[in-house]
């Protein structure tokens, strides 16, 4: 690169690894979708050039549904950002009692998925953690998977099992403790209390929690389920009291607030399964009959939401409205809208959101943010106002639960 004077300059930097760890900074980890990841090292290089220090950026696979050849080269291919992980999905073994697991073609040619112990054994454990390392990680996670809530403690206690022996095999090294629950974890108060106990009490600084959220409703939208969003508030704010790290993936913008809360960072995507970990309806087409068309979408940066392409443009113009142009964004109104574009745009979007709390006293410039999202709302009339999938009805949930 050169500057205006001719003379050449360096090309930017991520936050470093090291700083990363230590949580010096709001950490935004991207989720490698299954489809359209071809133009992920603009994200990061606009992320690195526009934000620096400000947001640690991560990337993440989702290995099961990856070849051995194709998670390689997509780590080789964004070596540059610090923070890479490499998820084992435990949760996906039907004997880890998951109600949702299923074993694809991909995960079937895993060996450690395959073989899931009852209790940890060195030998299985070991294979987790060399798979990732293999493939391109950074950071490990945990040989650890599904927490049950049925008989919490029991399955909580046998989880750490599967953390200790992974820390046994790390010995000092960094590792995330890497655990999937259901959202009652947080919803219920005896449960969450297990989960809270366990985490202040334990050793490990770095915590790695996916919630499976109950169906959220319209797709691309956000979790509203006050019970469950109060449970993320006392997970963060007990997290941060207690300097834990707290990492909260595939969940989105909840993530985002549960950052500004004392979270240090969460994971998204460009595709829904990675935006929220969630219960999914089960819609069935008629034979013979095509799919539906997808819906044009974009994020609107002032509903915090996922509206309509149609309506966004409309949005733009009353008094009020401020629309973040990103480079993505202005392609779109160059070249028309593609889902890919847009995908991009929610990225560069998200992040500026989580480099922003980098601030001091990151819950109020949120809170700033959702209030300023909800005066736009109330400044229009009844008829002008988003409706359908196109209503930003967290706003309101968010707003009760920052201070």
């Amino acid at each position: 690169m050169t500057d205006s004077s001719g003379a050449t300059t360096a090309p930017p930097h991520h936050t470093s690894l090291k700083r990363v760890l230590r949580g010096d900074t709001p950490v935004l980890l991207v989720h490698k979708s299954v489809q359209a990841a071809q133009r992920l090292d603009e994200v990061f290089g606009q992320l690195a050039v526009l934000h620096g220090k400000k947001l640690g950026v991560g990337t993440v696979i989702r290995l099961p549904s990856m070849s051995s050849a194709a998670a390689s080269r997509y780590m080789s291919t964004h070596s540059s950002v610090p923070l890479r992980l490499v998820d084992p999905e435990l949760h996906l073994n039907p004997s880890g009692d998951w109600p949702d697991a299923a074993m694809s073609k991909s995960a079937l040619a895993w060996g450690y998925l395959t073989s899931l112990p009852a209790k940890p054994t060195a030998t299985w454990v070991k294979e987790v953690l060399e798979v990732q390392s293999d493939h391109g990680a950074t950071v490990h996670l945990s040989a650890s998977g599904w927490v049950s809530e049925v008989n919490g403690r029991k399955s909580l206690d046998n989880a750490m099992s599967f953390v200790k022996e992974s820390r046994q095999s790390l010995g000092n090294q960094p590792m995330f403790v890497n655990l999937t629950l259901d959202s009652r974890w947080l919803s219920d108060s005896a449960l969450r209390e297990l989960l809270l106990q366990e985490l202040v009490e334990s050793n490990e600084k770095r915590w790695y929690l996916r919630f499976y959220w109950p169906e959220v409703s319209p797709r691309y939208g956000q979790l509203v389920d006050e019970s469950i969003l109060r449970g993320y508030k006392e997970l963060a704010t007990v997290a941060a009291a207690e300097e834990k790290q707290l990492y909260l993936p595939n969940s989105g913008l909840t993530g985002w607030i549960a950052t500004a809360l004392g979270a240090t960072g969460f994971s998204t995507g460009q595709s829904w399964p990675e935006q929220a970990f969630a219960r999914q309806r089960r819609a069935g087409g008629r034979a013979g009959q095509p799919p539906p068309p997808r819906i044009p979408r974009l994020f609107d940066s002032t509903l915090l939401h996922t509206v309509e392409y149609a309506e966004s443009v409309r949005l733009r113009g009353f008094a009020g409205h401020k629309h973040f142009d990103s480079a993505f964004s202005l392609e779109i109104d160059a070249a028309g809208h593609d889902s890919q574009t847009a995908s991009l745009h929610y990225l560069m979007a998200v992040g500026r959101m989580q480099a922003k709390l980098s601030a001091s006293r990151p819950n109020i410039g949120a809170l700033r943010r959702i209030r300023k999202g909800s005066a736009f709302l109330k400044s229009l009339s009844r008829v002008d106002r988003p409706a359908g999938l196109n209503r930003a009805e967290q706003l309101s949930a968010w707003e009760s639960i920052l201070p």
